[in-house]
């Protein structure tokens, strides 16, 4: 994955892998928490 420098993004572009990265970043979160309450529900 190397950069061009002659070929910048746009600011869509931008954005989207923004959106992206923020949505993955969510799922983890909501995965981490999730297993924490049901481990806590079911091996309590």
């Amino acid at each position: 994955m190397t950069r061009n420098s002659l070929e910048r993004r746009t600011p869509e572009q931008i954005r989207a892998g923004n959106r992206r990265i923020g949505f993955v970043m969510f799922v983890i979160a909501a995965v981490f928490f999730a297993s924490v309450i049901i481990h806590q529900k079911w091996f309590s």
